[in-house]
């Protein structure tokens, strides 16, 4: 017995030790005790270290026996208790437990106070034993077992309670779960590591204020003059604090748990919690109007409180407590009031989204400067112009190669040099119109006196036609150049565009964000979701979360979340498919459309050359395709999907409509031999939002559009795909906008045969309301005026406003 009461104090003086050592050692520190740790950083010696230490077991002790002074409903005292167990095993719970005994001690002396001593040696001695196990590692550990202890020393005082008090259970039931609690908040609120999350810093800044309200029913006992209390006083100033530096609900809710405090101290009516929530929450609206109207409104609320309850009971020092308080908060310090304001503020979002937009912004902008720069550098290079036009370079090679072996040639080329210039001049302009150099076009002079002539004809001809094949040869290199470079230019218009889109002013919406997560938490959704606007000013909302299909059962929830957000949402088509966790919805486009298709192969053909397609795009804008390959059958069908799949793919991406058909023009003319045909290409983007509507044609027929009673002919003057050469060869575009009621038709070449469109006009003023009635109906009058000679396919287009 002897042995086991001396061995937990020299464990106790070796652990002390051990934590003397561990505090000298500062390349040890715990990353998570930085900011309580910063100070022993900065002391040098040991004498500074042992200071700290010091300093901090005095707080605890103070903690302790202030905390055991607080009271609950009459006698109950279990805050004490709970400051021991949030202490831990080490010297800081040792001086709390110091404090605690002397608190219950000297504030209800022996009889009254040696259960809860009890109690709080047995915590202590939890901690003691199982502070190595993992399981107390736990923020539920201690509170449980405080709270475990606290039944259990109250179940064994009950039989000693007077007639007068609570029921036995109604009070062991009370202090095990503010044991429980206590333990909980006290232990977060003197935590000192690093919090990194939102939910960390509130439930720190909530414990705080739990912990100052439990240390405030202490206080609350001391009454000077018996009118003032210095807890009810010094509470009146924190809520005070509160309402100007966080506002009107943060005032009510500190106001509420502080006179919760002096109510639940006093063991009377919550007269304290009704008046400091409303004063918390009136003076909070004047936190803005300068100290003097903030302290007058606290003080008018605080009136009107005391006249409510005057009735039932009388508060006069109420009062008294409410004007020495204002007085004693106009003297507060700027700095402190800032200090303690720090603790309230909300986690608001800052503008790190925003700066990291800008940032990629610049970068992909400078990417787009360099391409463009490259862009210019090669196309000076690659256009300087080549000296391999000169007709007399061919007389040159052909007397290399004939008149070198020749034994006039130094009478030819050096003693009669002048006549066979003049020779070959008069014969250049001859051979330039035929093509080739002929005996007769030679002076007569010269076909005497030249004794290989057919030979050195036949060498002229021989490289005349070797020149026309490097011209040849050249200038398609020179345009697959032109298209290989010109791609830099592309690359870098489409780089600006994802700039600018990142650069936007456009972005997050926190405000709808709040909104929506606020909506879904009603209906007890836990979810992620962002809400933002994009380059073009759309509105995007996403939603990811197990537990949507409460939301999603909803047979109206589209419009309900419209109602949230502010705007009139729809689905996304391109998300349809994706798993129920995830809801991705758009701002709904006021204008929708009606499209009608059809098609007839040429006759004799298996297949059809004419491919097509329409999609919108996340941007909110309907694209129509329609590619006509060259020639018909199965090279030209699968010519046409290419160039469609290529077209849409660029599309769906977002690039710039008019860029993506000069990269299409670019691919198909960077072909591999005859591996790919030419295409005709036919676009027509609609802007479901404005109305706004460009078309875009590469060798395509013309296309009508009736907006009213007017009918416009959009024709084409470019090339087909693949044909077009040159860099940056643009297709034709003509823009311009459609209202709701306009009908376009977009049509291959095998239905649009020559100028005679009147027949078309006239089927578009019979006004069709349905699209794939006026594109049968196209179709069939083309087949009846053109036969079935080619492959033809008609798309028509209504623009409509959504219902």
């Amino acid at each position: 017995m002897q042995q086991r009461r001396v061995t937990p104090f020299c464990t106790l003086h070796n652990y002390n030790n051990h934590i003397l050592c561990k505090l000298r050692r500062k390349r040890t520190m715990d990353v998570g005790s930085q900011g309580r740790l910063s100070a022993l950083k900065a002391a040098g010696s040991g004498a500074d270290v042992r200071l700290l230490v010091a300093a901090r077991c005095g707080i605890y002790m103070l903690l302790g026996g202030v905390m055991s002074c607080s009271r609950v409903l009459g006698d109950g005292a279990p805050f004490g208790m709970a400051m021991v167990a949030c202490s831990g095993p080490g010297i800081s719970g040792v001086f709390a437990l110091t404090g605690a005994a002397l608190g219950y001690l000297l504030g209800g002396g022996l009889e009254w106070g040696i259960r809860y001593i009890a109690a709080a040696v047995l915590v202590y001695t939890v901690s003691f034993v199982f502070h190595e196990l993992e399981a107390y590692k736990s923020s539920f550990f201690m509170p449980t077992a405080a709270g475990l202890v606290m039944g259990l020393t109250g179940f064994l005082g009950s039989f000693s309670m007077s007639p007068g008090q609570l029921p036995a259970a109604a009070e062991i039931f009370l202090e095990v779960n503010l044991a429980f609690g206590g333990t909980y908040f006290f232990r977060e609120a003197l935590s000192g590591g690093l919090r990194e999350t939102e939910t960390a810093e509130l439930r720190h800044s909530v414990s705080v204020m739990i912990m100052s309200a439990c240390a405030l029913m202490a206080f609350s006992r001391i009454v000077i003059f018996d009118t003032v209390s210095v807890g009810r006083f010094m509470a009146l100033v924190l809520v005070m604090t509160s309402a100007m530096k966080g506002g009107m609900l943060t005032g009510a809710a500190v106001g509420t748990v502080l006179g919760l405090a002096m109510d639940v101290s006093s063991a009377g009516a919550p007269f304290y919690t009704m008046a400091y929530s409303f004063a918390g929450l009136l003076s909070g609206v004047f936190g803005k109007h300068g100290r003097v109207i903030f302290v007058l409104s606290f003080i008018l609320a605080g009136a009107l409180s005391v006249v409510c309850a005057w009735t039932a009971e009388v508060h006069i020092n109420a009062l008294f407590e409410t004007f020495c308080a204002s007085v004693v908060f106009m003297l507060l310090p700027g700095s402190l009031l800032n200090h303690v304001g720090l603790m309230l503020q909300h986690m608001e979002r800052g503008s790190g989204e925003s700066g990291l937009r800008r940032f990629a912004a610049n970068r992909v902008r400078n990417l787009s400067e360099a391409y463009a720069g490259l862009f210019e550098t090669v196309r000076r290079s690659v256009e300087e112009p080549g000296n391999d036009e000169n007709v007399a370079r061919i007389f040159d090679r052909a007397a290399d190669e004939v008149c070198v072996r020749c034994k006039n040639k130094n009478r030819c080329w050096n003693a009669e040099y002048v006549d066979t210039l003049s020779a070959m001049n008069d014969a250049t302009q001859a051979m330039v119109e035929h093509g080739s150099l002929d005996v007769s076009d030679l002076p007569g002079f010269f076909r005497d006196r030249c004794d290989k002539l057919p030979a050195f004809v036949s060498a002229v001809n021989a490289e005349l036609r070797a020149q026309a094949y490097r011209k040849q040869l050249r200038i398609g290199l020179t345009e697959n150049r032109s298209v290989a470079w010109g791609q830099y230019m592309d690359m870098a218009d489409v780089l600006s565009r994802v700039a600018d889109e990142l650069g936007s002013l456009n972005g997050s919406d926190p405000l709808a964000e709040r909104r929506l997560i606020r909506y879904l938490r009603s209906m007890d959704i836990d979810a992620d979701a962002s809400v933002y606007r994009d380059g073009g000013g759309r509105l995007h909302v996403t939603i990811e979360s197990g537990r949507l299909t409460p939301l999603l059962r909803e047979e109206n929830y589209l419009e309900k979340l419209s109602a949230v957000v502010g705007a009139r949402l729809c689905r996304s088509a391109a998300a349809a498919g994706e798993e129920c966790s995830k809801l991705v919805l758009l701002e709904a486009e006021p204008l929708a459309v009606s499209v009608g298709i059809a098609a007839m192969k040429k006759k004799g053909e298996k297949v059809s050359g004419d491919k097509g397609t329409y999609f919108k795009t996340d941007a909110g804008v309907l694209c129509v395709i329609l590619a006509d390959g060259t020639g018909c059958g199965d090279e030209a069908a699968q010519d046409s999907a290419q160039v469609v799949a290529i077209l849409e793919k660029f599309l769906r991406s977002g690039v710039d409509p008019a860029v993506a058909m000069k990269i299409l023009n670019s691919v198909l003319l960077l072909r591999s031999g005859d591996s790919w045909g030419y295409a005709t290409v036919d676009l027509m983007c609609v802007d479901l939002f404005t109305g706004e509507t460009c078309f875009y044609k590469y060798g395509a027929a013309p296309s009508y559009v009736k907006s009213g009673k007017s009918i416009r002919r959009i024709k084409c003057e470019t090339l087909a795909a693949g044909i077009s050469m040159g860099a940056g060869i643009a297709p034709d575009t003509v823009r311009m906008r459609l209202r709701p009621g306009s009908t376009a038709v977009i049509a291959t070449d095998g239905v649009i045969v020559d100028a005679e469109d009147e027949w078309l006009k006239q089927l578009l003023n019979k006004g069709f309301d349905d699209m794939k009635a006026l594109a049968r109906a196209t179709l069939k009058e083309a087949e009846s005026r053109y036969g079935v000679n080619d492959d033809m396919t008609v798309v028509t287009v209504r623009v409509e406003e959504r219902a």
